[in-house]
């Protein structure tokens, strides 16, 4: 019987996940401060665009009605 012993280096992995856990949450926090300036707009309407790190993620007409 042969076996293979194999190594994993995460140390990497670990940290570009805790980078994009930072990025996503800067996002969550432009998506609550877009909220809270679009909740004091009423009687418009006009297109909201949304981008996170240089790249749309969201658009929205956006009215008096929503």
């Amino acid at each position: 019987m042969k076996s293979v012993k194999v190594e994993v280096d995460t140390k990497e992995t670990n940290e570009n996940i805790k980078e994009l856990i930072a990025a996503v949450n800067d996002c969550v926090e432009a998506f609550e401060k877009l909220e809270k300036v679009m909740n004091k707009f009423t009687n418009k309407s006009e297109t909201v665009e949304l981008f996170c790190e240089g790249k749309l993620i969201d658009r929205k007409e956006v009215s008096d009605k929503e």
